[in-house]
């Protein structure tokens, strides 16, 4: 898609995100929103997969491991056709459905459960690592936030992928600022955050 079609769907699918939140009840409305252009650009021109080639090893992987962000991915998955956004209004974060405040990979699309703050690199490094073994052409993507990357096992991971050469997989951190307790640089401080991982052997575009 173009630059101009992602913007205007983008708008399509912020009011999506709105009413999935309004119809559950609670949601965090700031991430999603902060996530949902990245997450468009990712599913419309650059992962390998469909609703049809979710079970094929050789499909790219998506974690998203800032999971409270879940409501945007269940946006763009059901515009790509994985889920139905009729149900996703009338069942998100309703006792007993599948559509819960974090990601679910009991749902189509979805690799794994996320959510703990930290997890999503490390298991995408596993993915990755094994992509090259067994000598699968796929990408494995994974987005973080900011104010998750203070976890020390976000470094650990980058560290592991830096040293294995691990050029299928790709990390995104969304910098809007933000944590749960305030400003990111006042919390953990972890910038400047592009030259670390430049120092773990990551090629960063800020």
């Amino acid at each position: 898609m173009t630059t101009q079609e992602l913007e205007s769907l983008s708008w399509k699918l912020r009011a999506d995100v709105a009413d999935i939140i309004m119809a559950g009840g609670g949601g965090h409305i700031g991430g999603d929103m902060s996530v949902l252009n990245a997450l468009l650009v990712l599913y419309k021109n650059h992962l390998n997969i469909t609703p049809y080639t979710t079970a094929d090893p050789n499909r790219d992987r998506f974690v998203l491991s800032k999971g409270h962000a879940v409501e945007a991915l269940y946006a763009v998955l059901a515009d790509c056709g994985f889920l139905d956004l009729v149900d996703i209004k009338e069942r998100f974060s309703k006792f007993g459905s599948p559509y819960i405040g974090h990601p679910n990979n009991k749902l189509p699309g979805i690799e794994m459960n996320s959510g703990s703050l930290g997890h999503g690199l490390p298991v995408c490094v596993g993915m990755a690592l094994a992509a090259k073994y067994q000598g699968r052409d796929c990408r494995v993507y994974t987005l973080l936030g900011d104010g998750e990357i203070e976890e020390g096992q976000v470094w650990e991971a980058a560290m592991f992928a830096g040293h294995h050469k691990l050029d299928n997989l790709c990390v995104i951190v969304d910098y809007n600022g933000l944590q749960i307790d305030g400003p990111v640089s006042e919390v953990g401080g972890p910038e400047p955050f592009d030259k670390k991982f430049e120092a773990f052997g990551f090629e960063v575009i800020t």
